[in-house]
């Protein structure tokens, strides 16, 4: 059996927000949402769960909202976390002084991202560099243990798959992009059968 490496991203985070914000309370916003942990009443997916006891390991990111999230998936277990896992950082986007939901923010940042892989653009190279010392550290342990889960974010989930691709895994399953709780399968050989 090929040894896996399955990315998840956390459950719903604790913060919430209303009203409108500027650049200023975006970034305010960002570190408020960085620092909560998860909603009250938050639960993973029973298969998830079943999942995670499967795995040799489980690793997460060292914000809350993800080391929480892995505390619910294997309750008691070790659990180590990293900074190499956290989420990729986006920049406010230049609205200058202007005020809006954070809905609009997070669109616009979405916006800019796609429209920068619309031309091609990678990831800056400190989040490549880093995502490549996060796939590194995620083959090892599955090397050693078989399978790994790994608590992420969703951005930084996207560059962390690359970085396993360029290194020879491939991805086997992917449950909804983006959803919170949702979960890729990678190996690192292809199935037998396919």
């Amino acid at each position: 059996m090929s040894a896996r490496i399955i990315l998840v991203r956390h459950g719903r985070s604790g913060h919430v927000h209303t009203g409108w914000i500027d650049a200023a309370g975006f970034q305010r916003w960002r570190d408020a949402y960085d620092a909560a942990g998860l909603a009250p009443g938050e639960l993973p997916p029973p298969a998830l769960r079943r999942l995670a006891t499967q795995a040799g390991a489980v690793v997460a990111s060292d914000l809350p909202r993800a080391r929480a999230s892995a505390e619910l998936l294997v309750p008691g277990a070790e659990i180590a976390t990293s900074a190499l896992l956290r989420e990729v950082e986006q920049p406010a986007p230049p609205f200058g002084d202007a005020r809006a939901p954070l809905a609009v923010w997070a669109l616009a940042i979405g916006l800019r991202k796609a429209y920068g892989a619309l031309r091609g653009e990678a990831p800056p190279a400190a989040v490549q560099r880093r995502a490549g010392e996060a796939a590194e550290w995620l083959v090892e342990l599955a090397a050693q243990r078989g399978s790994v889960l790994a608590v992420t974010h969703a951005w930084l989930r996207e560059v962390l798959a690359q970085a396993l691709a360029d290194r020879g895994w491939r991805r086997v399953h992917a449950s909804a992009r983006y959803a919170h709780w949702s979960a890729w399968t990678l190996t690192d050989k292809h199935p037998s059968g396919s």
